[in-house]
């Protein structure tokens, strides 16, 4: 059977659409000198372990949604992930196409606000700012 010159031929898909199993590491970016760089709808930009090509930048990844305690029409909670902090990237039904920020974690190049294990019995809620300052809550 001929095909048309006019549209563009792709052959029939013989291989299964790949998935997923289970959460990876990425590392959020974005642009050089930017602390939080997002889009409207909260999304960032991620690097992989894996990805040795990408350049840790804002073109390392496609927007990445992210998942927020609650969130709901014009409610709920936000916090955007922070250039240069781990977290955790799951994929929606194991689609490698719908990757969603599941999680945030600590590591040797972020580690948390206060010494530990000295304040493990401490509960804390830091808020970082964008400008310089630091807004503090502590529950002993």
């Amino acid at each position: 059977e001929l095909h048309p010159t006019s549209e563009v031929y792709r052959p029939q898909r013989t291989l299964s659409k790949p998935h997923t199993k289970g959460p990876q590491s990425a590392i959020v970016t974005g642009p050089a000198g930017q602390e939080i760089w997002t889009d409207k709808y909260g999304r960032v930009k991620v690097q992989f372990g894996w990805d040795r090509y990408g350049k840790n930048d804002e073109n390392s990844s496609c927007w990445v949604r992210v998942s927020y305690p609650w969130a709901g029409k014009g409610f709920g909670g936000i916090q955007i992930p922070r250039i240069g902090q781990e977290v955790l990237v799951d994929f929606k039904n194991g689609d490698p196409d719908l990757p969603i920020i599941v999680g945030r974690t600590y590591n040797q190049d972020t580690m948390p606000p206060w010494g530990l294990p000295g304040a493990a019995t401490q509960s804390w809620l830091s808020k970082r700012n964008a400008a310089p300052g630091r807004c503090v809550a502590h529950c002993p």
